[in-house]
């Protein structure tokens, strides 16, 4: 069932009255026998603004479940890609969109082409979105833990920090042969820094880099 304030069903946020109910659910605001919108509920609990968006939506005459839609697609149906365009940007609301577009491709495409397992491509794809279970993203959680890196004790620990600055991290990459050593950690997130790499590793680079 949608919830009048724990989905998005209007096109803006709704606008509550004080005191209103805000546990009801969307088809509370139907009156059954006419199958039209029970004004009477909805001028009591919404502000003239929303009231005025909900009353403009058209029902359906015939009765039927309510069901949820994917916005970030034409289909209006959840995708791992569509949902990983949204973590990036959410993450990286600097990035204009056509540029986004364009980076979202290039390092999708070189992610799930490498012939790796798919263990591990998932787990770059979790890496680069940001939403790995590091200390930093779990205290952005509210979760109650120490931010601070368990092996070295010394800075937060963050995607960027645990899987590249680490000493411990660093002392692992050191093994790796190749550019991969050189590549610049000051880059403000994960999945940038992972850009940086696709431009300048070559393909068997990049591979090594994901095994």
């Amino acid at each position: 069932m949608i919830g009048i304030n724990t989905h998005k069903w209007l096109s803006r946020s709704p606008n509550f009255k004080a005191g209103a109910d805000k546990s009801l659910k969307v088809a509370d605001l139907i009156d059954t026998i006419t199958n039209q919108w029970d004004r009477g509920k909805v001028h009591t609990i919404f502000e003239p603004d929303t009231r005025e968006d909900i009353l403009k939506l058209k029902l359906s005459n015939v009765a039927s479940r309510d069901r949820l839609l994917w916005k970030e697609n034409k289909a209006n149906k959840f995708s791992v890609r569509t949902a990983y365009q949204v973590a990036l940007r959410l993450h990286h609301p600097q990035i204009g969109e056509h540029s986004l577009a364009s980076m979202d491709r290039k390092m999708w495409k070189r992610i799930w082409s490498l012939n790796v397992p798919p263990k591990v491509r998932n787990f770059m794809w979790w890496a680069c979105s940001n939403i790995l279970p590091t200390k930093a993203n779990l205290v952005q959680k509210k979760v109650q833990v120490d931010p601070i890196c368990t092996v070295c004790g010394q800075h937060e620990e963050t995607t960027g920090h645990i899987l590249w600055e680490c000493p411990l991290a660093r002392n692992m990459w050191a093994l790796v042969r190749g550019r991969i050593q050189k590549t610049s950690s000051s880059k403000a997130s994960f999945f940038l820094l992972m850009r940086q790499m696709m431009e300048r590793l070559s393909r068997e680079e990049f591979l090594s880099y994901g095994l």
